[in-house]
């Protein structure tokens, strides 16, 4: 995808709103580290690393376990390695995946780029990481879709009157109430910040560390999808993979996970244990952003004086 310097600069400026930007891409969301956190980043002095939660979930009468994989659509290749590895141990992966009926997993990669999918791979480019869609090995035979089609997402769509870009007003408009409320302002990324990351030497870490520090905010932001009736996007979608967890169960699978974007995961956890049984056993965490130590920016040469004759 060609695109010109001045637009990746201009995308770049606007980073005080990417983190609702990369909501519309990813639906990754972040709570404070804690007991029910399901994505997290963390800065120590030399390092940080942006961590997403593996949530173990079990049934109380009948045993089956079910592991809750909170997806980054955008990672470090050994992520998606990892993922790869352990996801061969399941009776089933439940995957999601807006797309085409009858598309199968071999032609995923082949297949026209969508405005969501033109934008993952830009911010794939800028931050240096690789892209799931490129990683995942979709074609196992473990792998179950539990997902709407684009038809059914796009007729649910519009019996709603929902479109991505009024979710994401209404999330930016209810958290600058929700701020000013308290009296807070958004945390924004500052001029200086911004071209430290530019003139780096290592730009696609500095701009992930940037982008990172916004996840803190993701999930209060994304608790709007989940308010009063629930959106397509996100509930509606999880009542899909459920339905598909329960074919799954009754067809006696009893080691399953499931793969989805991290914000679905707290509705997608709250419905399993409030009607289906489940409790949740442990959480362990596994990096999708290993960010190494931040570079100094270079020293710049001073121009010599020039002493003023007398």
């Amino acid at each position: 995808m060609g695109v010109a310097n001045f637009q990746i600069a201009v995308t770049i400026c606007r980073m005080k709103w990417v983190y609702f930007v990369f909501l519309s891409i990813t639906l990754s969301a972040v709570e404070p580290i804690q007991e029910k956190a399901y994505l997290r980043f963390h800065e120590e002095k030399n390092a940080g690393a942006l961590e997403v939660a593996i949530i173990s979930l079990q049934h109380k009468q009948t045993g089956a376990k079910v592991d809750l994989f909170g997806a980054v659509h955008i990672g470090d290749k050994t992520y998606y390695d990892q993922l790869n590895k352990e996801f061969k141990k399941y009776d089933s992966v439940l995957y999601e995946m807006v797309k085409p009926a009858g598309l199968e997993p071999a032609q995923f990669s082949g297949r026209p780029q969508s405005s969501v999918s033109m934008m993952q791979t830009f911010m794939q480019k800028q931050l240096d990481l690789a892209y799931q869609l490129d990683e995942i090995d979709y074609t196992v035979k473990n792998f179950v879709h539990a997902d709407m089609t684009i038809k059914e997402f796009r007729q649910q769509q519009q019996a709603r009157g929902e479109s991505m870009f009024m979710l994401m007003f209404k999330l930016m408009r209810e958290d600058m109430a929700a701020r000013a409320k308290k009296g807070k302002r958004p945390e924004e990324i500052t001029t200086a910040e911004l071209l430290k990351a530019l003139l780096s030497p290592k730009r696609s870490v500095e701009l992930k560390y940037l982008l990172a520090r916004q996840f803190n905010q993701m999930e209060r932001i994304t608790a709007g999808l989940n308010k009063e009736k629930g959106s397509v996007i996100l509930t509606g979608r999880n009542k899909v993979a459920l339905a598909v967890l329960n074919k799954e169960l009754n067809a006696g699978r009893k080691n399953i996970a499931i793969f989805y974007g991290a914000a679905h995961l707290p509705d997608m956890e709250k419905r399993m244990v409030d009607k289906m049984g489940f409790e949740r056993k442990k959480t362990r965490w596994i990096k999708a952003w290993d960010l190494p130590e931040r570079q100094p920016l270079p020293k710049s040469k001073s121009s010599p004086s020039i002493e003023p004759k007398e």
